[in-house]
């Protein structure tokens, strides 16, 4: 008889799940800027400024993603097959792109702004693109400091990024330092 309730309560999760994107997809095509098609939310997904995102095809967002800025510089770019894992901050303060491909792991955060060394400075923002195919690990952080990481790069699991990271590069540590390179037919791809 625990069989029978178990395999019923894993069915109706998961029906249930499967509901709950279809109406947070449908929810976050009615008020971004632009969505491309295939591009799916799961539920718990929150874009603060949603009318300055645009998102290409084929993407993938999972529960606890959130996009947030409150200045005029505010804005959020997304390429195609784009895939956004479990509880990442995206800041988008001072504007943020990721290319094509680009694959954020689990609980990473990517800094757009900076106060400087007081925290009651207003923010300062700051640019920053994440070049196509390039992939960021589990709980790894992308201060402000770093305006551009490279197509074909990878951020290492924990890594902090402080400055620019080249194409191609794998960075690893605190403060994060190349510790080696993709192949090229890895990066082209």
């Amino acid at each position: 008889m625990f069989k029978v309730w178990f395999w019923f309560l894993r069915v109706l999760g998961a029906v249930y799940r499967r509901g709950a994107m279809r109406v947070a997809t449908r929810l976050h095509r009615a008020s971004i800027a632009k969505v491309g098609p295939g591009t799916r939310f799961q539920a718990g997904v929150r874009f603060d400024r949603p009318h300055r995102v645009e998102i290409g095809a084929d993407c993938y967002f999972w529960t606890g993603v959130g996009a947030a800025g409150g200045c005029e510089s505010a804005r959020l770019r997304v390429g195609d097959r784009v895939h956004v894992n479990f509880r990442v901050l995206l800041d988008t303060e001072g504007g943020l792109t990721l290319g094509d491909d680009v694959v954020i792991s689990e609980h990473a955060v990517i800094s757009t702004h900076d106060h400087g060394h007081d925290p009651h400075n207003p923010p300062v923002p700051v640019p920053k693109e994440i070049g196509p195919g390039a992939w960021i690990g589990m709980r790894a952080i992308i201060l402000s400091s770093c305006r551009s990481i490279g197509a074909g790069a990878v951020i290492g699991a924990g890594a902090v990024v402080t400055r620019d990271v080249p194409a191609g590069a794998i960075v690893a540590g605190n403060p994060a330092r190349v510790v080696g390179c993709r192949a090229k037919a890895e990066v082209a791809a």
